[in-house]
C-alpha cells in the first residue's frame, strides 16, 4: 500500500501577503515540512546528510484555492516516481473544515541523490530505492 504522510502547517503571520492568504513561495516551506517527515523514516535519525543525501532539483506549484492566516492546513506528501538517480514527491495542500478537506495547493518536487564529498549524483541507494519502490503511487 502506498504511504502517504499528512503534516499539520500552523499558518504564520509572517506567511501572509498584502493579499491576505498565504505568498506563494511559502508553500515551497509547507512542502519541505512535509517532505521531511516522508524521509526521515527513510534515512533514519543517524544518517550523516553531510556526505551522502539529496539535493532538490525541481518544485512545481499549481495554486488552486488561497490559504488564509486563519485556516486549519495540512499537508501530504507521497512519491509517485522512482527513476536511477532521483525520485519524485508530490504534495497537496488542504484547508480543513470540519470533516471537509479543501484542496487549494498541489506540487511535486524532483528529489536528486548526491555525494557530497565527490559533488556528484548518485543512483538511489538500494535500500532507499526498495522503500520508495513499495510506497510509490502513480
Amino acid at each position: 500500500m502506498a504511504r502517504v504522510v499528512t503534516v499539520p502547517v500552523q499558518v504564520r503571520f509572517g506567511d501572509v501577503d498584502m493579499a491576505r492568504h498565504v505568498h506563494n513561495a511559502v508553500y515551497l516551506s509547507y512542502f519541505e515540512l512535509a517532505r521531511m517527515a516522508f524521509l526521515a523514516p527513510l534515512y533514519g535519525p543517524g544518517h550523516d546528510w553531510t556526505t551522502e543525501g539529496l539535493i532538490l532539483g525541481r518544485n512545481e506549484v499549481d495554486y488552486r484555492r488561497p490559504v488564509g492566516l486563519r485556516d486549519v492546513v495540512e499537508v501530504d506528501c507521497r512519491c509517485v516516481r522512482v527513476g536511477g538517480r532521483s525520485f519524485d514527491l508530490a504534495y497537496t495542500v488542504h484547508v480543513i473544515d470540519g470533516a471537509a478537506r479543501t484542496l487549494c495547493t498541489e506540487g511535486r518536487s524532483v528529489m536528486v541523490c548526491f555525494n557530497y564529498l565527490t559533488n556528484a549524483t548518485i543512483p538511489i541507494p538500494e535500500r532507499i530505492r526498495k522503500a520508495l519502490e513499495a510506497d510509490a503511487t502513480p
